[in-house]
């Protein structure tokens, strides 16, 4: 099976996003640079560009939050031809910018930004951290790793809820210790690794089930979306529709195709999973070159993008010294 090498940039990208239309798109934390572009597509010769352009892939400390993407932690191209951008405005390179979370909606046929919904400070108070998104034709649904918790915005009128907070469902288990290249997976400046709670997810292709998870597992699991849109239930009455779909190893991004398999990163294994709907795992990819594969997307290629990410390597893990083997790249696999 050929892993095919589709772009490549000198930045840290840690998602990527396929339209219905084949365009390619990628997301840019400004985890170690503030020069990143943020967001930007990928062109036919394998360099990036801004998207979607002007002030949104401009901000730099003390500007405007509103009008421009922060730091974006993922990015995901919907079957209406819409770009969601998941901007945590947490830039590791300086302090978060309160109340200045937001998710941004942008109209792939005009390239213009048709809609911000913002996340205000009292919602989302400081240290919290967006995760991924997910859209149906009604509501959006985004994870937030630091407290734990599936934020469900209601995409017409603009409200949102946090569901599931503090739940065991969510909560990350501390005693995972990610294995990366033979190195334990701890931050540099205080050696603990990284608590996140539920960070990905994924909707089945029929918007029945949302599938989600902390970063390292080690369950999956999945709730029927009636319940996350269902505002009269109680926390509890939502907790006790969680059912578990698989153990796994720790992930970095999910994806799924039309046929209901799901794409698992695997971080510890340098490969591509596959859990089929009949609950078999595994291996679609291993290869030397995929190094902490992250955020995935199918495209109408049949192919599954991906960016490997080098997350492990950076001079914040570890022993404080890059390892990052430049460029940053962005790989595509064939599904059949």
């Amino acid at each position: 099976m050929d892993l095919i090498r589709v772009a490549a940039s000198a930045h840290l990208l840690n998602g990527v996003a396929v339209s219905p239309a084949g365009r390619t798109f990628c997301s840019f934390p400004r985890w170690v640079s503030l020069t990143t572009p943020s967001v930007a597509e990928a062109m036919p010769d394998g360099s990036f560009r801004p998207y979607p352009g002007g002030r949104w892939n401009a901000w730099q400390p003390g500007e405007s939050t509103h009008d421009r993407i922060v730091s974006a932690h993922a990015v995901y191209a919907d079957a209406n031809d819409k770009l969601w951008v998941v901007d945590d405005a947490a830039p590791r390179a300086c302090p978060a910018v309160a109340g200045a979370a937001k998710l941004v909606c942008i109209d792939l046929a005009t390239d213009r930004v048709e809609r911000v919904y913002p996340f205000d400070a009292a919602f989302l108070p400081l240290g919290a951290i967006l995760g991924h998104v997910r859209v149906d034709d009604r509501f959006a649904y985004v994870t937030e790793a630091h407290h734990g918790s599936i934020v469900v915005v209601e995409l017409a009128g603009g409200a949102s809820r946090k569901l599931l907070a503090h739940d065991e469902s969510t909560r990350a288990d501390p005693a995972i210790v990610p294995v990366i290249e033979g190195r334990e997976f701890r931050r540099h400046r205080d050696g603990k690794v990284p608590l996140l709670h539920v960070d990905l997810l994924e909707l089945s292709s029929d918007g029945r089930w949302l599938y989600f998870m902390p970063l390292f597992g080690p369950v999956l699991r999945r709730i029927e979306t009636k319940y996350l849109q269902d505002a009269s239930l109680s926390e509890a009455q939502v907790a006790a529709q969680v059912e578990d779909v698989a153990r796994v190893p720790p992930l970095a991004g999910i994806a799924r195709d039309g046929a209901g398999n799901l794409y698992l990163c695997s971080i510890t294994e340098g490969a591509i999973l596959r859990l089929g709907a009949d609950g078999r795992l595994t291996t679609l990819i291993a290869d030397p070159r995929i190094s902490f594969p992250n955020e995935p997307s199918v495209g109408p290629d049949g192919c599954l993008y991906f960016p490997s990410s080098q997350i492990h390597r950076l001079a914040l893990f570890g022993d404080g010294v890059s390892r990052v083997e430049l460029p940053f790249e962005v790989f595509k696999v064939a599904l059949s």
